[in-house]
């Protein structure tokens, strides 16, 4: 090897062993969103700066690191190897600034999600933030989602976790939405379905209404809740059927599909709302945590189960 290549390697291989930590961030963001905006928004970054982050990423290592696909971004090979050492990298990072700033936050943050949620999530993201940051309380807060955005907008919140919401957010999460029963049999056979449902402003309850009106099927509100416990409490009691979160039907319950005579019914989108405070080292650190709860939710969820 000449003496000039050589020394060209040892500039390149001494310039990996340097990669700022910032910019190993934003590309760990980026393979996640798979798109510059919202890595954007995630990172408080402008389109363009995440843009030349990964460009310079991309000179430091020496080879391409991303194929676009349109807007959608794509990890090459060498992308993929590349992110896999920039999240452990990325998590002693992590630890280590937990165990520095551990002791010196204090504080409170309020949070906010629906109760379907706060009994299959935020138990996780408590735990979790209650090991790194044992003096911060924590104020839960659980009611509709559609509250909880006017909560969050009257600054009554730091942070709320909303389904279904016509309101851009932070994408955290996907779930099919189901039609649940606990006689599907019975119910198939009504001539007239009953439907226990939400408020008014439930996405859920349009979704499950525009679907059966565009299939011509008669139906009527047998029974409405704020809560999910009483949607199930009418389900369980085998005279209504309801359109749940996946995550929420209970095995106990039955799940009707289009064999069964009722439309698909759309995903739902869980997305992470703040009040312009994510600087906030409290805030934001527990952002971090609700993520890291749904993203781990993300790994296990499979196509809905038919219960028979």
């Amino acid at each position: 090897m000449k003496k000039n290549d050589q020394n060209d390697q040892n500039t390149r291989w001494y310039g990996l062993m340097n990669i700022p930590i910032d910019l190993l961030n934003t590309f760990a963001v980026v393979a996640e969103t798979r798109n510059f905006t919202l890595a954007g928004k995630r990172i408080h970054k402008s389109q363009s700066a995440v843009s030349m982050q990964i460009k310079r990423l991309t000179e430091i290592v020496g080879k391409p690191l991303i194929e676009m696909e349109g807007k959608q971004v794509r990890l090459s090979l060498m992308g993929e190897l590349v992110l896999e050492h920039a999240q452990k990298i990325l998590s002693v990072h992590d630890a280590a600034m937990t165990a520095i700033n551990q002791s010196e936050l204090k504080g409170r943050v309020r949070l906010g999600a629906p109760e379907d949620y706060c009994s299959l999530f935020v138990p996780k993201i408590l735990a979790s933030f209650a090991r790194d940051y044992p003096d911060i309380r924590v104020d839960v807060i659980c009611r509709p989602s559609a509250q909880l955005y006017g909560d969050l907008l009257q600054r009554k919140l730091d942070l709320a976790i909303c389904t279904a919401l016509d309101v851009d957010g932070e994408k955290i999460f996907q779930e099919p939405v189901v039609w649940v029963t606990r006689n599907k049999t019975a119910m198939i056979e009504k001539d007239s379905l009953p439907l226990a449902v939400y408020s008014h402003d439930c996405l859920y309850r349009k979704w499950a209404m525009e679907a059966l009106e565009k299939i011509n099927r008669s139906f009527y509100v047998a029974y409405m809740s704020p809560s999910i416990s009483g949607i199930l409490a009418a389900v369980r009691s085998g005279l209504a059927v309801a359109p749940v979160a996946l995550s929420v039907a209970g095995k106990e319950n039955q799940i009707l599909v289009p064999e069964d005579g009722f439309p698909v019914l759309p995903i739902a989108d869980v997305c992470l709302y703040g009040t312009g405070n994510l600087r906030n080292p409290l805030v934001a650190n527990l952002a971090t945590h609700v993520r890291k709860a749904f993203h781990a939710r993300k790994k296990t969820i499979l196509s809905p189960e038919i219960h028979s």
